[in-house]
């Protein structure tokens, strides 16, 4: 995941990356999201450790 990257754009990176996943549907209600949506998908692939990281640092209790 890109540093500084939003929260939707972080999620959309780690669902588009999992393996055997071909296609994510997601909505967007402005032009700028579409983009973002875009550029995110059109990425390679995050390594399959990064969401595992993103995810434990989400999941603790603060």
């Amino acid at each position: 995941m890109k540093e500084g990257a939003t929260v939707a754009a972080a999620g959309l990176a780690a669902a588009a990356s999992c393996p055997g996943v071909t296609r994510v549907l997601l909505s967007a209600s402005t032009p700028a999201h579409w983009t973002d949506a875009l550029t995110v998908t059109a990425a390679p692939a995050i390594p399959p450790d990064t969401p595992r990281t993103a995810l434990d640092v989400l999941a603790t209790p603060g």
